[in-house]
């Protein structure tokens, strides 16, 4: 069956609301590195990019530029062309069009429309960043597969976390890791689904005070 990929950066203390990003775009070593150990992920075999309103709306009046600009470096283009080819599809109540090519607008019902995409013939499906729908996603418990790159920042405050309360504890198998050179670190999560799975139980912590 196909599964959800949620590939976000984060602080370490759980923000990933920066609308610049945590690490510039153009420090093309790092993003090489990156794409280098993504392909070792659920994220080397996707074929549909899941995306909330916000984050729509910065790819949309970024990338189809970039793939038609001559002085855009060659691997930019390269992914830009592979996102307009890519089928995406937004979840956004207010989103009036989407000018997008390949784009299809879901205007409610998250969980039944995730259940029907992985019922479907396919590879994975791709989040890629924002904060809202992801954590929407996270509170349904329709994330597979979490890939959270964690700076090397402490931004001590925010509009919002990546995770806020949930009803009941999420079991993770830690697959593996990646540090880069600027500090950044990628960790690769699995979710333990039905029985077999080990329940991590936090440790007892006295505090005097």
């Amino acid at each position: 069956m196909r599964e959800v990929v949620l590939q976000m950066h984060m602080t370490l203390d759980g923000y990933a609301d920066s609308k610049t990003g945590f690490v510039p775009i153009n420090d093309r070593a790092y993003w090489k590195e990156v794409d280098k150990a993504l392909r070792e992920t659920g994220a080397s075999n996707v074929d549909t990019i899941l995306l909330g309103k916000g984050t729509y709306q910065q790819f949309v009046a970024f990338w189809p530029k970039v793939a038609s600009d001559p002085s855009a470096p060659e691997d930019w283009r390269e992914q830009a062309r592979h996102l307009d080819e890519t089928p995406k599809v937004v979840f956004s109540r207010t989103l009036k069009k989407a000018d997008w090519q390949k784009t299809t607008i879901v205007r409610g019902g998250v969980d039944r429309e995730i259940a029907r995409l992985k019922r479907l013939p396919g590879g994975n499906m791709l989040v890629p960043g924002g904060v809202a729908f992801p954590r929407a996603l996270i509170e349904r418990d329709l994330v597979d597969e979490y890939l959270l790159s964690v700076v090397p920042i402490i931004l001590g405050q925010g509009r919002d976390r990546l995770f806020g309360p949930l009803e009941r504890q999420r079991n993770l198998t830690a697959v593996r890791t990646w540090t880069f050179d600027n500090g950044v670190v990628l960790h690769q999560y699995r979710r333990i689904r039905g029985r077999g799975g080990v329940t991590f139980t936090p440790p007892s912590i006295v505090v005097d005070g």
